[in-house]
């Protein structure tokens, strides 16, 4: 995914992986929960798929933006 973002070394990839894996999973941790409780409780069955896919765009747009961000702030102190 690093690469993908635009990472040509193994250091900006490296840089991205410390600035990124854990934020992504302790995001994953709570939205996760948090939407399938709401889609259970809220949206019927078939409906599901399609909140689960619009809600994963918006967060991983985010989260990508805000690590790649990050790796450029450390590539630029290095």
């Amino acid at each position: 995914m690093a690469v993908i973002a635009g990472a040509r070394n193994i250091h900006q990839i490296r840089a991205t992986v410390k600035a990124g894996f854990m934020p992504v999973m302790k995001v994953s941790w709570v939205t996760s929960p948090l939407c399938l409780a709401f889609a259970q409780k809220f949206l019927p069955e078939h409906t599901w798929v399609p909140f689960f896919n619009i809600v994963g765009f918006f967060i991983g747009t985010y989260v990508n933006t805000h690590t790649k961000k990050k790796r450029l702030e450390a590539l630029r102190k290095v």
